[in-house]
């Protein structure tokens, strides 16, 4: 049986904490909340357990401490701001589970979109977007809030090795940091983009796979997964028609389905789907990308 120190209780935290209510595994919670002045050190004694939702700068330092202390951990995304950063927990780690909150490696909709894949012929390109109006954030980026998600999907369907084509950003709203960020990725013969801003007018949660037979396109603002057949026969384009609409189950939802398997890895020592490797591989692109927005 499992004791769990959810440090952090904010809104991402209030969400990890209801879902941590529903694990049969877990016996106690204790809440460590920074904004009223918590500490680690308010930890018992007894726990070796962690889950991390302050915000993202503020995670390597709470990880480091943690992990020299022994815990086992959950850091939601990303682990760290840059790759070093990550390599030096992982430096850390002895025989801790350590695991990243790349959720959408959780979600009902990747596995159908790669149930799926066998139905489009080859990847020829992908596009992930993420756009809103969204929480706007002065210490970050959006590369760093919001499209580890994007790349941690890319990465899961086309693997690590990739070549950046390019970058575009822009400061819609101040001359800082960019609101928005856009950059191009060739995996061997497969080009892919990645979008994402929280200062736009329309909420997109998408990723559209085009493929040699067919495409899919994954809407995540309306938990639809759609499968179309198209090609090119003599030089002209097929008709294109819906094979199939999906609908992921979520009755657990993708957060509950990410805690179970961390708690499920603490309890068996096996190691996570999202674990400190893919947290670094992340990291290494994001690392690349910010590169440019200087």
């Amino acid at each position: 049986m499992v004791k769990v120190a959810l440090v952090g209780a904010g809104y991402w935290g209030s969400k990890i904490q209801a879902s941590l209510s529903n694990n049969k595994s877990i016996t106690d919670t204790v809440i460590i909340d920074i904004r009223n002045g918590d500490s680690l050190d308010d930890i018992p004694n007894d726990y070796k357990c962690a889950i991390v939702a302050t915000p993202l700068w503020d995670h390597f330092e709470t990880a480091k401490t943690l992990l020299q202390r022994g815990f086992d951990c959950y850091i939601e995304k990303p682990l760290a701001e840059t790759v070093e950063e990550c390599e030096q927990l992982r430096a850390i780690l002895k025989d801790q589970i350590l695991m990243v909150g790349h959720i959408f490696l959780y979600h009902p909709g990747l596995d159908l979109v790669k149930q799926n894949l066998t139905h489009i012929g080859k990847i020829k390109h992908i596009t992930s977007q993420r756009l809103n109006w969204g929480i706007y954030q002065t210490k970050t980026t959006p590369l760093l809030s919001l499209l580890p998600h994007d790349i941690s999907i890319v990465q899961n369907i086309l693997g690590t090795d990739h070549k950046l084509l390019n970058v575009v950003h822009n400061s819609f709203n101040n001359d800082k940091q960019p609101d928005y960020v856009s950059f191009n990725l060739q995996f061997g013969d497969v080009t892919c983009n990645v979008t994402g801003s929280w200062y736009w007018p329309d909420r997109v949660r998408k990723l559209t796979i085009v493929g040699t037979q067919g495409h899919i396109v994954w809407d995540d603002t309306i938990n639809m997964v759609s499968v179309y057949a198209g090609t090119v026969e003599d030089k002209k384009l097929t008709e294109l028609s819906v094979l199939e609409c999906l609908t992921p189950d979520m009755s657990v939802s993708p957060l509950e389905r990410e805690i179970n398997h961390f708690i499920d890895c603490v309890v068996t020592r096996n190691t996570p789907l999202s674990d400190v490797n893919n947290a670094i591989e992340v990291a290494t692109l994001i690392d690349e990308v910010a590169t440019y927005l200087d």
